[in-house]
């Protein structure tokens, strides 16, 4: 039988693989966090955050309908 997907099975489908993907990150910063405490004065590691941080930013700007920049103000306001 051949069941075609309809738009909301694939949004639930992509919503989980989202869910699993933040996940994921959420486990790979705290290995990436292990080496870059083992080299506290290596800046690489920070600018790697710093790439991640920015492609999040575009991410969470995308879903908001907001510009980066609003993101960034708005990460400003929450230090």
């Amino acid at each position: 039988m051949n069941v075609k997907q309809t738009a909301s099975d694939l949004y639930a489908e992509r919503r989980e693989d989202i869910a699993r993907l933040t996940d994921w990150l959420d486990l790979e910063l705290d290995k990436h966090q292990a080496r870059a405490e083992a080299e506290p004065k290596d800046w690489g590691y920070a600018e790697d955050l710093g790439n991640v941080r920015a492609k999040l930013v575009q991410t969470v700007a995308f879903l908001a309908g907001q510009e980066p920049e609003t993101i960034e103000n708005l990460l400003s306001d929450c230090r």
